[in-house]
Order: structure tokens, then sequence, then C-alpha cells
């Protein structure tokens, strides 16, 4: 268990350190809120600048926790395997996440995206689960221009790694559970929801430490 996404974050920067042989031209891309420290702390004991990259997952109105796939800004989108995009109901809940993605982009990071053209990009967030968001993510990262996408994680369901895995050039996790895995949130000590406050405090930090990507 970890104490918290600080520390986290430094186990999977050791584990980036020893992975990434190309660090100049990598970057790590942060899904906010709860992957902003996890990156931030990785990047400062990996050497390897951070951005963030948003994403949104679908959910029907009547189950806003239960996630059935995910959209990026640019419309991509992955949806759960049962379901069809040419169901009205699920066409909509797409359009809504693709909207609300676009919302978040333009809050955390006003339209100026970080250009990634021919880069490594590393997508990292503070766990998995179903892994629609973290995939969703990698697939804008690869729209905008990314050479390689690898997925950074500190703890995820062994399952959903090789479901996930074909989205991805790679996929790194701290922590593999082969047990019965309930939440990301059960394997940290302190897994509080982060604020914008948090989140834009460490983006301050980094840039004035010089691991801010832009």
């Amino acid at each position: 268990m970890f104490r918290n996404r600080e520390e986290a974050g430094e186990l999977l920067g050791e584990v980036l350190s020893k992975v990434i042989q190309d660090r100049e031209n990598t970057v790590l891309l942060a899904i906010p809120r709860g992957g902003v420290p996890v990156a931030y702390h990785a990047a400062k004991k990996s050497g390897i600048p951070f951005s963030m990259v948003v994403a949104k997952k679908i959910t029907f109105p009547h189950e806003p926790e239960a996630a059935i796939g995910a959209a990026a800004p640019d419309g991509s989108y992955i949806l759960a395997d049962r379901l069809s995009e040419d169901h009205p109901v699920v066409r909509q809940a797409i359009e809504k996440a693709v909207q609300e993605a676009r919302e978040k982009l333009e809050k955390y990071l006003k339209g100026d995206e970080p250009d990634i053209t021919g880069k490594t990009v590393v997508i990292i967030d503070d766990g998995i689960a179903t892994g629609y968001t973290a995939v969703v993510a990698g697939m804008y990262a690869r729209n905008k221009g990314a050479k390689r996408v690898i997925l950074a994680v500190p703890v995820c369901p062994s399952d959903s790694i090789q479901r996930v895995g074909r989205y991805f050039d790679d996929v790194i996790c701290y922590h593999k559970v082969d047990t019965l895995f309930f939440a990301v949130g059960a394997y940290y000590q302190d897994f509080h929801q982060v604020s914008d406050t948090e989140l834009y405090d460490y983006l301050k930090r980094a840039e004035k430490e010089g691991l801010l990507y832009k």
C-alpha cells in the first residue's frame, strides 16, 4: 500500500529512470487531477518533464459513477465491448463526454497544449481499474503525433494490463494486483480528492523547478 500519491510518484519515477533511455525526447503526461501529483514526483525523481492530457469518462445519466468508456477532446473514444455506439443513449453519452473533455482542456491548459510530435509520451495516472481513461489519453497522444506511447501507473489489476496493453507500446505498473481488485484508492493510505488548488500548486512548483513541459 502506498502512503500517498507522492510516494507512488517517487517509486514510479525510479522505475522510469531505469527503463526510459532517451529522457530528452520523453514527456510525462498526467491525467488530471489524481495523476498530477504522481507525475510531478515521478518527474522530480526521473528528470523527465511533465504536462497534462485530459480525458473524460463516459457514463449514463442515471449511473454517473459507472464508467462505460472514455472520450478525449478530439472526439476519440473507447467503449465497453458490450455497447454499441449506434444506440442513441450511448451516442448522447459519448458526445457529452467529448464536450466535457474539451471544457477540461480549456480549464487546465487554456487551449495551449504541449507539442509532443515525435516524442515518447508516458501517460501517468494514480492507477487504473478499467483503464478506459488511460487508453483514450494514449489514443489522443498518438493523434497529436507522439512517436511512442507508454502507460505508467503505480497500481492496476493484472487483467487490465492485458486488456489495455494493445493500445500502448509498453505498460509499466509498479504494483500488479492478481487478487480481486476493488478500487485504486484501496491501495493508498491517503487517497483524498485532488482539488484544483492543489493541482495548480503542483504546476507552479513544476514550472519554478524546470519540470513543466511546454
